[in-house]
């Protein structure tokens, strides 16, 4: 297993240590500077750091760290908050104010830059349709992001401007995907957005009492028994 040492610069320098069941380390801590961000796809671990992108891959002689810099092709920069694809392996994360980053660890064009229209104000990725995820930017509109094409396919218009100015902590949309709908906050209206995922047309609005912010969709399901 892999975890994180955060202690004090002149102690240890900030980075990765991999331990085994017994909690010993083992090989060498692996510098990230800055972590901010981790998170799975299929077997993969990543972590986010100033320099690039730290690569976790299981392998019959314990896990393997890979450090990967980010390609002098993209402007100066780092990811922060980083998303695991679900059904496709790669990862999503944040990269200055209005980009995406796109990270394939599968093809030899590793990182893929999507600039957004505006700034981004929050991001998510799809667990049932595996080729795409969503930005809503402070424009009041949320993308489809298409993956594979590593550009934004289409977009709809949602809510009023969101300003990013001001405290992080400032209620703003946030995105959900429950079944084949795509749900979008929008605390200053108190009204969740309902968009289909299969047309990207809004198909709706839920009202609610105060300013709804964050949100998450959580679903299960049941077994049918035989009944005598």
């Amino acid at each position: 297993m892999s975890e994180p040492n955060k202690e004090k610069p002149d102690e240890l320098p900030v980075g990765i240590r991999v331990v085994d069941r017994a909690g010993k380390q083992v090989g060498d801590i692996h510098a990230c500077p800055d972590l901010h961000g981790e998170a799975t796809s299929g077997k993969l671990l990543a972590f986010a750091c100033a320099t690039g992108l730290l690569l976790v891959r299981d392998g019959d002689q314990g896990p393997s760290v890979e450090h990967i810099p980010y390609p002098t092709n993209l402007p100066n920069g780092k990811a922060t908050t980083l998303l695991g694809g679900k059904g496709l392996q790669y990862f999503l994360g944040n990269y200055g104010s209005d980009r995406l980053l796109l990270i394939d660890p599968s093809t030899k064009e590793l990182f893929r830059s999507v600039d957004l229209p505006t700034r981004r104000v929050h991001f998510a990725v799809d667990p049932i349709r595996p080729r795409f995820a969503y930005a809503f930017t402070e424009d009041g509109q949320l993308h489809q992001v298409d993956i594979v094409a590593g550009k934004i396919a289409r977009s709809v218009k949602l809510t009023e401007p969101y300003s990013m100015d001001g405290h992080w902590s400032d209620p703003r949309p946030r995105i959900a995907v429950a079944g084949d709908r795509i749900v979008v906050t929008d605390p200053l209206k108190s009204q969740l957005h309902l968009v289909d995922a299969t047309s990207f047309a809004k198909t709706g609005d839920i009202a609610l009492a105060g300013k709804p912010f964050n949100i998450v969709a959580v679903g299960g399901s049941g077994e049918t028994h035989a009944t005598e």
